[in-house]
């Protein structure tokens, strides 16, 4: 057919579309008598497909909706068809109250009405999401997408819009820099547009997919985009294709094709510009300028093109674009080293946000309020901390205090907006993304605290660096006063139902039938507990409130809430070739810069772990430690006694180290009773007396083990429990077959101190830490749900309950850290792999201390001492001592003092003297 068929045929349909409307309204007002309800739909039909503008297609529709109201008053799906289209065009119009409102009603009668039609919410919910994204509400337009998705994979005629929604949903993710969620919906989509035969919406969601993984640095994204590649057909809607270059030419950047990618990123700056898609120009000129400055090196020609992506900004009239435009702008004259010309453009990037900040001095930055009103916290994030390393490195070629100053100040606001962003990602893949993603920003941090001689400010940076999301949930277990207990019961299953769901998606291989069933399960479950977390800020402020409580820890709250005995409190903060040490002691605090070498750390980590070692291997220990000692430890001049540390990316048992090399027992573990923490805030959030436990003493051990674990039988674990409940007035052992997964998930919450010998896997850097009982295993997940429990210690008698993955800016992530999330204040647990009987020989001692009423870092520090006293020098090794380290509260355990004598034996010895006496009295 010819362009001149076409205009025609065109001209036709459009004519005949407006017959039928006014012919419509003619037979309603003219002869007073109701139309059908097929004309009547048919109608509407005729408004949405004709080409009038926009004020006249709303007229029409109010036409016909009164026409609708006075024939048929009961509303039905014509009436929600035409709140829905009426609701599309007031959203043209940027109408945005009317748009919502009329689309929630059509909503509310496709759900309700009896006359409804369920399969076109799939089209209303999909308006909504896309209503609230370009009103930058993405937590609203992701509860509507995901309704939308729901809803559309039911039904194999919305299965497009289903598409549709998770290409918007994944793409504004990745824009919010949530990479790991952007993922998992691309993902998730691809199997949807797989299942469908739907090969465009397919190779869009999989450049979206190699998109989120190339942020992630995620190796595979080539292989994922070249999958789209050849996908995509040639007949594709040009807005598909345009996307996949782009994806395609920044994947080819990474890859080192220069010249490819140069050529990809034109091609779509090219047809954006025709398609008038300028914020699409925008993003993609600002990463062909990324690629001239990180890949080429060459900061004028990424000037230019950041020149020109101000243009295509402008144009976009999407502020947070042009924000970004100025911060890449900044980042070229950062990298010249031109300072002062950065600072002017991450300031313009501050002042163009929509949050009504218009103050141009470089001091100055957006007050809390504002930061609250951001849409986009990663870009906002960005610019500021991008803006206080520049203030950093221009008090290095100026040392004007004042701009140090101002430099502190920018970080304290970027930490904010830190703590904004962190409220909004619910993922803990996402989240630990970001804690890894802003370590570099407390480094700085602390580096101009350092500079400035600003021990106070120092603390809360320290505090802010580490252990985040942990003190999120221990804020959350003390938030459940706040929180109805219906609520509270809701809020757990969600969560069990969701790692459950995780749980057997991660035991499926992609290819089996039930993968995609349960991935759908898993996604709901998530959406589900998601709006539950994001609604509790206005249905329970108090709650939300004190679980994203984000008070700074300061030197005296350290002073007054954990050094009451006269202890002191170190913290490290390790860089490439630094160490930060910040010390808070009974008689002030102390902020300093020591050299440091991670090789030697890991090194010392090794060999502590040998279970064996040749002399050169023992001199090589001696040495090493010595030199760390000297370097971390000494400079402190601490006073002897207890010591807590906060020890940031690596875990030594410091009490191994040696303060002379010339003398075998010059050992710290005989000046020093150390305890761990994995900040100030999580042990001071747990500080409190557990009382009112059914038990003092709860032993676990296997012993054997079900044979398809594998594990190896723990010969003697269940005479040593044996021999410590001897210590414990109230005591319940679960050894042998009685130690199975249910019963200690039962006795657990109810004792007061845990004793657990047993088998565990550290995990791998996919796989989670893991925990052997007689009958099957506890993984880390499951562990976290616990909740309620009374147990004031936990003793985790097991290789490697210590050792675990490193999430930069969380710590280890091992079982110990997950029984800590349950609100137990203390546990013991190993660092790595343990010999037997030294460990029996050593918990017992340490038992019989902590029965007594001894602090539980002096009974820990008692029982190491007597160990080496009564071992001779071959089993003197680090590897036999040294992997128990105690993290959390150091004071004594609630229990009742004990003779080693049970209470009961001594009550019956007692009540049949007084019978015997008795009796004797009687005979004579």
């Amino acid at each position: 057919m010819s362009s001149v068929q076409l205009s025609v045929f065109f001209h036709y349909l459009f004519r005949r579309q407006l017959i039928l409307f006014s012919c419509l309204m003619a037979f309603g007002y003219t002869q007073g008598q109701c139309p059908p309800k097929s004309m009547l739909m048919d109608s509407v039909i005729a408004v949405e497909q004709n080409s009038s503008p926009n004020p006249e297609k709303l007229a029409q529709l109010q036409k016909l909706l009164q026409l609708q109201r006075t024939c048929y008053p009961e509303k039905d799906s014509i009436y929600a068809r035409i709140m829905h289209r009426m609701g599309n065009i007031y959203h043209l119009m940027r109408v945005w109250n009317n748009a919502i409102a009329y689309t929630k009603e059509a909503i509310a009668v496709n759900r309700h009405a009896k006359a409804k039609q369920e399969t076109f919410l799939v089209n209303s919910y999909f308006n909504l999401g896309l209503f609230y994204n370009k009103l930058q509400l993405y937590p609203e337009s992701y509860h509507y997408f995901d309704s939308c998705i729901l809803l559309g994979i039911k039904y194999p005629e919305k299965t497009n819009i289903a598409l549709m929604a998770f290409e918007t949903k994944a793409f504004t993710l990745y824009g919010n820099a949530d990479y790991q969620q952007a993922r998992e919906v691309a993902e998730l989509g691809v199997r949807v547009a797989h299942s469908a035969g739907d090969t465009v919406s397919e190779a869009a969601l999989l450049a979206q997919k190699a998109q989120s993984m190339l942020a992630l640095e995620d190796t595979a994204a080539g292989s994922v985009i070249r999958r789209a590649v050849a996908l995509m057909p040639k007949n594709a809607p040009i807005e598909h294709r345009i996307s996949l270059y782009a994806v395609y030419a920044g994947i080819l950047a990474k890859e080192k094709h220069i010249a490819e990618a140069i050529k990809w990123y034109r091609a779509a700056i090219q047809q954006n510009s025709q398609l008038q898609r300028w914020d699409q120009c925008a993003r993609s000129i600002l990463d062909l300028g990324n690629c001239y400055a990180e890949e080429l090196k060459n900061p004028q020609q990424a000037m230019r093109c950041y020149r020109e992506g101000i243009e295509f900004a402008r144009k976009s009239g999407d502020a947070y674009t042009l924000a970004g435009v100025y911060n890449n702008i900044g980042s070229a004259y950062w990298h010249l080293k031109d300072y002062p010309h950065a600072l002017e453009n991450y300031q313009a990037g501050l002042n163009i946000l929509p949050v009504h900040f218009t103050d141009t001095a470089i001091a100055s930055n957006p007050n809390y309020e504002m930061l609250r009103s951001v849409s986009n916290d990663y870009f906002v994030y960005t610019l500021l901390s991008n803006k206080a390393e520049s203030l950093l490195d221009l008090y290095k070629t100026t040392h004007n205090r004042k701009i140090l100053l101002a430099a502190l100040h920018t970080y304290l606001v970027a930490d904010q907006q830190v703590d904004l962003m962190r409220r909004k990602q619910y993922g803990e893949s996402t989240q630990l993304y970001w804690r890894d993603r802003t370590r570099k920003m407390y480094a700085q941090a602390i580096e101009v605290c350092y500079l400035l001689q600003d021990a106070f400010s120092a603390c809360h940076f320290f505090e802010k660096s580490r252990a985040v999301l942990l003190n999120d949930k221990l804020n959350e277990l003390g938030a459940k006063k706040y929180l109805p207990a219906a609520d509270a019961e809701q809020e757990q299953q969600l969560r069990i139902h969701e790692t459950t769901l995780r749980q057997q998606l991660e035991s499926l291989t992609p290819e089996s039938p039930e993968y995609r069933q349960v991935a759908h399960q898993l996604f709901d479950a998530r959406s589900a507990l998601e709006r539950y977390i994001s609604n509790l800020e206005v249905s329970h402020p108090g709650y939300f409130s004190y679980k994203y409580d984000t008070t700074g820890i300061r030197p005296g709250d350290i002073r007054k809430y954990l050094l009451q005995a006269g202890e002191s409190m170190v913290s490290y903060f390790l860089t490439d070739s630094n160490a930060y040490v910040l010390t808070v002691s009974p008689q002030g605090e102390r902020l300093d810069r020591f050299a440091c070498n991670r090789h030697e750390l890991e090194a010392l980590q090794r060999l502590l772990a040998q279970r064996t070692m040749t002399a050169a291997d023992y001199h090589q220990y001696t040495t090493l430690s010595w030199k760390i000692y000297r370097q971390l430890f000494a400079p402190l001049q601490l006073r002897q006694g207890s010591v807590i540390v906060s020890p940031d990316e690596f875990f030594l048992p410091l009490d191994a180290l040696h303060t002379d090399t010339t003398q075998r027992n010059s050992l710290l573990v005989r000046q020093y009773a150390f305890s761990y923490v994995y900040s100030a805030r999580s042990l001071i959030k747990r500080s409190r007396i557990h009382n009112g436990a059914p038990y003092d003493f709860l032993g676990v051990a296997p012993v054997n083990y079900a044979a398809e674990m594998q594990a190896q039988p723990l010969l003697g674990a269940d005479r040593s429990v044996d021999n410590i409940r001897g210590d414990y007035h109230g005591a319940r052992i679960l050894s042998g077959v009685k130690a199975t997964r249910k019963n200690f998930l039962e006795q657990l919450p109810r004792s007061s101190v845990v004793q657990l010998y047993t088998h565990a896997s550290a995990g791998t850097e996919q796989g989670e830490p893991v925990l052997y009982l007689a009958d099957a295993t506890i993984r880390l997940p499951e562990i976290k749900l616990l909740e309620d429990t009374v147990t004031s210690l936990i003793i985790l008698s097991s290789c490697e309950s210590g050792a675990g993955r490193l999430a930069q800016g969380e710590g280890v992530l091992s079982l110990a850290r997950g029984f800590t999330l349950t609100g137990i204040p203390a546990v013991i647990t190993a660092l790595w792999q343990i010999d037997n009987a030294a460990t029996y020989e050593l918990t017992e001692d340490l038992h019989a201390a902590l029965a007594k009423g001894i602090r539980k870092d002096i009974a820990l520090q008692q029982a190491k001492l007597k160990y080496l006293e009564n071992n001779d020098i071959d089993r003197q090794l680090p590897y036999y001592w040294a992997a128990s380290v105690l993290i959390g509260d150091t004071a004594p355990v609630p229990v009742a003092e004990s003779t080693g004598i049970a209470w009961w034996w001594l009550l019956a010895g007692t009540v049949l003297l007084i019978g015997v006496i008795f009796i004797l009295k009687k005979v004579l």
